[in-house]
């Protein structure tokens, strides 16, 4: 049975340190260097090296910081944003804004109030109507009334910008039997003639014996119809 040199803890035999201080127990160490050093000596200054080593560190998970002040759950972080120091609105920029917009108001106000006004249309629409001429053929073509050869001239002294062709539907005995308008479009300028394409009039009309196309009204250019 084997005691250590230098506390005296029971030793198994086979340990290299001892238990109970962790000098060094090993052969060498009890018999000596050689040198004339006491095994006792070298045992307490090898046990002086080897016990600072293990025993001075502690396991990580012992050593825990804890820093006072709270902390903020999860989720984003606030930044304070430092905002510069915003100016003072100037009134008078405010009271300078208003005046422009007042004098655009007050010029366009001025400008179509000095605007020309568009020539007002002839007193006498009748006079003008009577002064268009109106030339063409008809024909019973599929169950309607066809116009060819159509011609409108403007014998008036001002442009017309369009005018309404009515056409009539006459049996034998002169009764009229049907009546269709359509638009003539223009402009049609003082002593011109404009020709038109064949276009319909309505359905043929039973017992029609004649068709007559007149010009009942016209628009002037910038007037009123």
């Amino acid at each position: 049975m084997a005691f250590c040199r230098n506390c005296g803890t029971q030793l198994q035999g086979d340990e290299r340190f001892c238990v109970g201080c962790g000098a060094d127990v090993s052969a060498k160490a009890a018999t000596g260097s050689g040198t004339g050093t006491p095994a006792a000596a070298t045992t307490s200054a090898a046990a002086a090296t080897v016990v600072a080593a293990p025993a001075a560190v502690a396991p990580a998970a012992q050593h825990v910081v804890t820093v006072p002040g709270a902390y903020p759950g999860p989720g984003a972080i606030p930044i304070a944003v430092a905002m510069p120091p915003q100016a003072p609105a100037k009134r008078g920029g405010m009271m300078g804004t208003l005046l422009v917009l007042a004098a655009l108001a007050g010029g366009y106000y001025y400008y179509m109030q000095r605007k020309t006004p568009p020539p007002p249309p002839p007193a006498d629409n009748a006079a003008l109507t009577k002064q268009q001429a109106f030339d063409a053929h008809w024909d019973a073509v599929d169950g309607f009334v066809q116009i060819s050869n159509g011609k409108w001239t403007n014998n008036a002294t001002v442009p017309i910008e369009s005018s309404v062709l009515e056409c009539d539907q006459y049996n034998l005995v002169g009764a009229d039997l049907a009546q269709m308008r359509t638009t003539l479009n223009g402009p049609l300028q003082p002593g011109a003639t404009s020709n038109f394409n064949p276009f319909q009039m309505g359905a043929v009309a039973t017992n029609v014996n004649k068709v007559t196309c007149t010009i009942v009204h016209v628009k002037t250019v910038g007037g009123a119809q």
